[in-house]
């Protein structure tokens, strides 16, 4: 390569800096362009194509090219913009024109980036790490082309017996070779695969005994270091290093690392010598107690790895000696209190403690010498950590965790291990319970905010509290008794006085209370059916007791005071209580009799689940009378109703109960004001959804359902009263429709059967029906209009087939009329309609997208026969698809494409609407026939995946019909082919839509894509020859050999007919000509489309 002017390289580094530090967005883009003029990629359109002259002076001609001037680059540049771009593009040019690089060169540029980063240890951070990512590529695309990528330890290890520098280069390669290989390559799992397991086999283990190595001579100073920062840098390389060795995914599992219960670390025995070593865990105990903050954190990241490395590497007698080094190190650390200060640490030392029981089992732990001691000291700690919950609320639930798991299992352990667990875990329970109640008075956040963490360590304690019920009951009512006494003499003492001067002291009362009831509600909820004595359940419905006896203190005391008060808190507690209990005491799992109710019975005369349930509606019908403004209580409340009303037996129960009898006759905004509060409108459809399956399951509803909607009886003849226009667009009136037919949504939502989907249509339809449409016609241009169609979607919608009319019945040729006329209403008033907001979605396009959807489930239902009423004349079905196509032709398609719920309700739409029913039609205006083909032709190029589907069985749909009607030769052709001959661009088109899909992007829909394909093979078949011609000559020289072969096998074995064997045919050679592209690493360069549809 002829050597270049430095004002070349001067040049090339200001578009560096440009690209990385740019003063303007228009800069970026500017030095970007330039860049990738002057270094090609050969992996996108433009670099081929890209015209203007070169920062370089020079043409490159292919990917070799390129890469000889990145290398030039790296050598005269002292920029480390320049470094890093050069650095980026060889590791691009790596990963999609490997397999053009002959094996010397291959090597050539491996060993250049290892010389090179030896020669300059010195360079910037960034610099090195892009360097060591291109070392970690090349290692990895090459591991099997030659022993030589192979020797990556032999070549590292040269670094780290060198200097400072050196080693932290090292390190840093080292790093990132491992994160690299256990990277899952989108391109090609399988050989991804195959390479992390050669990986694992033949390297990792010396990789990380390196850094072992490095570890033993940072302890004993073997490493002398110019200064702080090199030694520190050295520690976290060398720790990283560390980390991802065993974080590697040695089984091919792809764990969760986000998650803790990812397991035990499933390394190979070959690594069963270095990890029982004693030094190994000699050095990693050592390294944390010698390094600082936040290196000593790092250090107990690797010890919580460790600690999780799977038992049956050892035998048994190494495992009890490494189960014991592991335990004497957490008891070091425990009785010196070594860096726990530091919050980090103390989070890490917590996720050890946690990771470290779930490896191991109880009955070994406890077995080994210094176990009591060793368990005390774990215990101190925890209740440490509980009486400072709220300086470390994420790190007490890993020990939650730690001690929820021991006690467990302690089923299978000695007699004389578990009543010391007993004794710890009724300590735990106390402290737990007090800190708690503590806190109220002191807290700097309020963690009953925190819902679902909250939920997590009331599950956990109750494990631990459950262990030793007798002593957990005894605390909570030591705790309870002192709160209620408290709770008592202020209701006196505000009997005489004014209340506000109590309001202060009696949140934090109800605070309190609050924290108790979710105790309780946990214990209670973490009662196993199989495994729970009647000790337990009695303890349970002691319990409960106090819980109802307060309920029952509080209703008698006052009203709602506002949100994120005490009073609201201790509300949301009873609803979590109520809903635990549910779980454990109500419903098909529950034994019939339980001694919990023979507790109830004897204090409170609740005998039985019935009577509780009653008890449980009270409560609710309560809070939906008294919370209405509370919009937290009210969807709590709501969704405790609509888990009772979905259970087989407590709906039964739930349906004979009288407070429910009640709430079914006065289920109103009138007796339930919440219906009314804005902020309650999604909640009011599942409480009517509840509603409709408490009302349904008895058998005989029918007087019970005309009782039930005489209230929206009255309703809907006020509304049928009026007789104008302008009546409807009163605002009272705008809120009454926008409530009924939310309701009248949530209603049906629920109805599965058609028996009692029968009895809701023949009240609805025809009486109010009329209604329906002139409130939609009124309020087309607001966003009541999506409410009302929303009713009308799940009033068509043939959901378990609960549509399905009798023979003789006319019902479904009525209801498409309904249909139809609805469609042509709002289709009327929306396609014209001019865009006044930046909202296109909202303002226009959602209530379209709902008529497609409507559409959709009226001619998938398949409850209408279609022909009739072209047969009498009728033109319902004509005026809906009129509509229909007006609507759609009203809306651009980049419109269409940019909203992804609109996107899915035209393709479904179409999908639905090109099987058989569009071929039916005597004909199509040919403006509607163009927007559809183009449609489509955009459809299969979306990137997600369900209207890529809809559109290909679409497009298939249509060309299979096109296919078919040719063979025939009929004296008059169908209109569809008509069109296609007049406008014949418009196959090719759908032709190379589909194709560049296939060829140039991986998707997961292979299946769907291979449908229509082959039918567009069949129709152009002159067509495919020239495009794939003109595909070839777009590709570098080099692979247009490869990919013309390929091509050819597509249809090998594959006849032309549309049989539904040689469609499998067909879709088994599109897989292997994806999989041989992909194994073969063949990056195509795609050419833009030529054909367009008019």
């Amino acid at each position: 390569m002829n050597e270049l002017p430095n004002q070349n390289i001067l040049y090339v580094d200001t578009l560096c800096q440009e690209l990385y530090s740019p003063k303007s967005q228009e800069q970026r883009a500017n030095a970007e362009r330039l860049l990738d003029v002057a270094f090609p990629t050969f992996s996108e359109t433009s670099t081929v194509r890209a015209n203007g002259a070169s920062p370089l002076g020079v043409k490159i001609q292919s990917p070799l090219e390129t890469s000889m001037f990145c290398r030039w680059l790296l050598e005269k540049s002292t920029s480390p913009y320049a470094q890093m771009f050069a650095a980026a593009r060889l590791k691009g040019l790596v990963l999609d024109h490997y397999t053009m690089f002959s094996m010397p060169q291959k090597m050539e540029l491996r060993n250049f980036v290892l010389n090179y980063m030896a020669q300059h240890p010195d360079y910037q951070p960034f610099v090195l790490s892009s360097l060591a990512q291109l070392f970690a590529t090349i290692t990895k695309v090459g591991w099997f082309e030659g022993e030589e990528f192979k020797n990556i330890t032999n070549d590292l290890s040269n670094f780290i017996q060198s200097t400072p520098d050196h080693i932290i280069v090292g390190l840093q390669i080292l790093s990132i070779t491992v994160a690299e290989m256990n990277q899952q390559s989108p391109r090609n799992l399988t050989k991804q695969r195959k390479t992390a397991i050669g990986f694992r086999d033949t390297a990792l283990l010396e990789i990380f005994q390196l850094g072992l190595v490095v570890m033993r001579r940072l302890l004993n100073g073997g490493i002398l270091f110019a200064n702080d920062l090199k030694k520190n840098k050295t520690k976290e390389y060398c720790l990283t290093l560390l980390r991802n060795c065993l974080a590697f995914d040695f089984i091919g599992t792809s764990p969760d690392e986000s998650g803790e219960d990812v397991g035990s670390i499933q390394v190979t025995s070959s690594w069963r010598s270095t990890v029982e070593d004693p030094s190994f865990l000699q050095i990693m105990f050592e390294a944390y107690k010698q390094f600082q903050p936040p290196h000593s954190s790092q250090v107990m990241e690797v010890l919580v790895q460790i600690s999780s490395i799977r038992r049956s590497l050892f035998n048994e007698e190494e495992r009890s000696k490494f189960l014991y080094s592991l335990m004497k190190g957490i008891s070091e650390i425990l009785i010196g209190n070594v860096g726990l200060s530091d919050l980090s640490n103390y989070h890490e030392f917590c996720r050890l403690l946690s990771r470290f029981r779930s490896t191991y089992q109880l009955s070994e732990i406890a077995e080994k010498s210094g176990y009591n001691e060793w368990i005390d000291l774990v215990a101190d700690f925890s209740i440490k950590g509980f009486n400072n919950w709220q300086l470390v609320p994420n790190s007490v639930q890993y020990l939650l965790t730690f001690w929820s798991k021991m006690l467990s299992s302690t089923g299978s352990s000695r007699s004389g291990s578990i009543t010391k667990l007993e004794l710890i875990a009724s300590r735990l329970t106390k402290k737990n319970i007090t800190s708690k109640i503590e806190s109220v008075e002191t807290a700097i956040e309020d963690p009953l905010e925190n819902e679902d963490a909250k939920k997590n360590d009331l599950e956990m304690f109750a494990n631990i509290a459950r262990c030793k019920y007798d002593e957990a009951n005894a605390a909570i009512t030591n705790a309870f008794n002192p709160v209620a006494q408290q709770f008592q003499a202020l209701l006196q003492q505000a009997n005489t006085s004014v209340v506000h001067d109590y309001l202060k002291i009696l949140d934090v009362i109800e605070t309190k209370f609050a924290w108790l009831v979710y105790m309780i509600g946990g214990l209670i909820g973490g009662r196993q059916t199989y495994v729970s004595t009647e000790d337990q359940d009695l303890i349970d419905g002691e319990l409960t007791c106090k819980v109802v006896n307060l309920l029952t203190a509080v209703k008698s005391w006052n009203g709602p005071r506002g949100n994120d008060t005490g009073y609201e808190k201790l509300e949301l507690a009873f609803i979590y209580f109520f809903q635990q209990f549910r779980k454990s005491y109500i419903g098909e799992n529950v034994q019939k009799i339980s001694k919990v109710y023979s507790k109830l019975s004897d204090q409170l005369g609740i005998n039985d689940q019935t009577m509780l349930l009653d008890l449980i509606v009270q409560k609710i019908g309560t809070n939906l009378n008294m919370w209405a403004q509370c919009s937290k209580i009210i969807q709590r409340t709501v969704a405790l109703f609509n888990d009772l009303a979905g259970g087989y037996t407590s709906v039964r129960l739930l349906r004979n109960i009288p407070t429910t009898q009640f709430i079914i006759q006065k289920h109103t905004v009138k007796d339930f004001p919440f219906l009314d509060a804005p902020n309650n409108l999604r909640t009011r459809i599942i409480y009517y959804s509840a509603l409709s399956r408490v009302l349904f399951a008895d058998d005989n509803v029918e007087r019970d359902f005309e009782e039930f909607v005489r209230p929206w009886d009255i309703t809907m003849a006020q509304l049928g009263a009026l007789n104008s226009f302008e009546a409807f667009r009163q605002p009272a009136v705008k809120v009454t429709l926008s409530g009924i037919f939310r309701d009248l949504r949530g209603f049906l939502s629920a109805i599965q059967g058609r028996k009692n989907f029968l009895i809701f249509f023949e009240w609805f339809y025809p009486n109010y029906m009329q209604i329906l449409c002139r409130a939609l016609e009124a309020w087309s241009d607001d966003i009541l209009a999506i409410t009302i169609l929303k009713f009308f979607l799940e009033f068509v919608n043939n959901r378990t087939q609960r549509l399905n009319f009798d023979i003789s019945s006319p019902n479904g040729i009525l209801l498409f009329r309904e249909t139809s006329k609805v469609i042509s209403t709002y289709g009327h008033q929306i396609k014209n309609r001019p865009l006044m907001s930046l909202d296109k979605y909202i303002e226009k396009y959602k209530g379209i997208s709902i008529c497609f959807n409507i559409l959709t489930k009226s001619f998938a239902g398949r409850y209408v026969n279609f022909g009739v009423f072209a047969l009498y004349g009728d033109n319902a079905l004509e005026i809906a698809l009129k509509t229909s196509f007006e609507m759609m032709l009203s809306v651009p398609i980049e419109d269409i494409l940019a909203y992804p719920k609109f996107s899915r309700a035209l393709f479904d739409w179409l999908d639905t609407f090109t099987n058989e029913y569009m071929m039916a039609l005597p004909n199509m205006d040919s403006d509607v026939f163009l927007y559809i083909m183009r449609s489509l032709a955009e459809g299969i190029q979306q990137p997600d995946g369900a209207p890529c589907s809809s559109a290909c069985n679409a497009i298939d749909h249509i060309c299979t019909f096109v296919v078919q009607q040719s063979a025939m030769q009929k004296p008059k052709q169908h209109w569809l082919l008509v069109y296609l001959n007049e406008f014949s661009t418009v196959l090719p088109t759908l032709f190379v839509a589909n194709f560049n899909v296939v060829l140039f992007e991986d998707r997961q829909n292979q299946w769907s894509l291979s449908r229509p394909l082959l039918c567009l093979i069949l129709l152009n078949q002159d067509y495919l020859n020239k495009y794939t011609e003109n595909i070839l000559q777009h590709q570098l020289p080099e692979r247009r050999e490869a990919l013309r072969k390929a091509i050819k096998t597509l249809m090998e074995d594959v006849d032309f007919n549309l049989t539904t064997k040689n469609r499998d045919k067909f879709t088994q050679n599109l897989s292997t000509f994806k999989r041989e592209l992909t194994n073969g690493n063949v990056i195509l360069v795609q050419k833009k489309m030529d054909a367009k549809i008019m």
